[in-house]
């Protein structure tokens, strides 16, 4: 049989499985979580997104400040600037968002880089 012939017949036994796999989505992105230690320093006027000073997260960023988006506005509520605060931050493929907060004893320790201990503390 020569190449011409092969080619046609090739493309007609696999085109069953190229419209098999039309219908199939595609599998969602795991989630990235990390356990973070940090200082809540405010909650945006919408109750979308909150700002926190954090450790750093090993492999992945150093400490910095950040913005990061809630899921559910209350998840704040109660919250004071300064509290230090534990909790999972999350990256899908939208971005990084925090959810699971729980705010900590005031005297733990956070380990941040002279730049950032004390912001969010009372001056």
């Amino acid at each position: 049989m020569t190449h011409n012939r092969l080619l046609p017949l090739l493309f007609i036994a696999f085109l069953p499985f190229s419209f098999a796999s039309c219908g199939e989505k595609e599998p969602a992105a795991a989630e990235e979580v990390h356990e973070v230690r940090g200082r809540y320093l405010s909650t945006d006027m919408r109750g979308e997104s909150i700002s926190v000073v954090h450790e750093s997260i090993p492999d992945v960023m150093n400490a910095m400040r950040m913005s990061l988006r809630i899921d559910d506005p209350t998840v704040s509520d109660g919250l004071q600037t300064g509290d230090v605060i534990r909790f999972d931050m999350v990256r899908t493929e939208a971005g990084w968002y925090a959810r699971n907060m729980e705010v900590l004893p005031p005297e733990t320790e956070l380990d941040l880089p002279e730049n950032l201990r004390d912001v969010g503390l009372p001056r």
